[in-house]
């Protein structure tokens, strides 16, 4: 029993992790696909090359799943390999009888210029790959040819991350802030429940549901700077990047203060049915249903949630810790106003 307890606790989340990597990498291993074939033909009916080998690869470079910026990155692509290859080029100028100074120099060159442009790891890689390629296999092919080639497969790339698949930067704010105030309205749910069945070993449940919510705020974070750089480096995002600004900010600062006044909370409402001291304030259980209810009607964009109203003054009728935890109560019902107010702006 024990043992089936600790595999399902570490295999979870493990399963839970390699879902999230497969639902955000494989539209752009598709796209990257998509594209590298799309880049090889064109190249070779523009130019008429027979193995357009760098057009495919430079709209895989462009389009891999993990990057920040698509559109950077192809920038970036372009602009390192166009410095090689002129670093190569005056490489070429010494002696032939010195190949590994040849090849010294111009690596060294290559990357030290190109990382002087600032513009990420991209460039000064594929600046000193280049130099290396134009001294290897000579300037026929390594020069012009597959400068050529760069251009098409990069072109391609930003043409599915500018124009074809660029995503709506404020549905990926809007999507991972739905998954964070889910797992809170659940925790809440959870920490209802407790209070009906006074069920102290439900209570601490809900605080472990309010902890995994953690990984959803990350996501949230990570989100907000997807949706910036997406704001910054797409034609769709330039369009809403005010917009975006806003959102983000107000996000940024209610999401951290929702969840945080949430996880406080669950802690001493699990704090005050593990000591049993005294019974719930008479108001709890309504004004935990309509946080429960609030945080889902955010999430599924349904309506604006009205808290219940409370009365102040149950804060000195009630033990200690029943007072602490009406106290974080109230500021979870603060964030979300505040939250709700940034969804209704969104």
């Amino acid at each position: 029993m024990l043992s089936k307890v600790f595999f399902n606790r570490f295999t979870t989340p493990l399963i839970e992790r390699i879902q999230f990597r497969w639902t955000t990498a494989w539209r752009d291993a598709l796209a990257s696909a998509i594209a590298a074939a799309l880049a090889w033909i064109l190249a070779k009916h523009l130019f008429g090359h027979e193995h357009p080998v760098f057009a495919a690869i430079s709209a895989i470079v462009c389009l891999a799943p993990g990057l920040p910026s698509h559109g950077k990155q192809a920038v970036g692509l372009m602009v390192g390999v166009a410095t090689g290859i002129i670093i190569g080029e005056a490489a070429l100028w010494l002696p032939d009888g010195y190949p590994l100074l040849r090849i010294g120099f111009a690596t060294f060159s290559a990357i030290a210029i190109a990382a002087l442009y600032g513009l990420g790891a991209v460039v000064p890689i594929q600046a000193g790959v280049s130099a290396v390629l134009m001294l290897a296999v000579g300037p026929e092919s390594a020069g012009v040819v597959r400068m050529l080639d760069v251009v098409v497969g990069a072109g391609v790339g930003l043409m599915f991350s500018q124009i074809l698949l660029t995503p709506n930067p404020i549905g990926i704010i809007d999507d991972s802030a739905k998954d964070l105030l889910e797992k809170l309205a659940k925790g809440f749910g959870q920490s209802l429940t407790a209070l009906e069945k006074n069920d102290a070993k439900s209570a601490q449940h809900a605080v472990f549901i309010f902890s995994g919510a953690h990984d959803s705020l990350i996501t949230l974070e990570n989100g907000i700077a997807s949706a910036r750089n997406t704001a910054r480096w797409t034609l769709r995002g330039r369009f809403a990047s005010r917009e975006v600004k806003d959102i983000a900010s107000r996000y940024e600062r209610h999401a951290v203060r929702l969840y945080a006044s949430a996880l406080l909370f669950s802690e001493a409402f699990a704090d005050a049915m593990r000591k049993e001291q005294g019974s719930p304030p008479a108001a709890l259980h309504e004004r935990l249903a309509s946080v429960a209810s609030g945080c889902a009607a955010i999430a599924g964009d349904t309506q604006q949630p009205v808290l219940a109203a409370y009365d102040d003054q149950q804060v000195e009728a009630v033990s200690a810790p029943w007072q602490i935890c009406l106290q974080h109560l109230s500021t979870v019902e603060s964030a979300l106003q505040s939250f709700s107010a940034s969804a209704q702006n969104t």
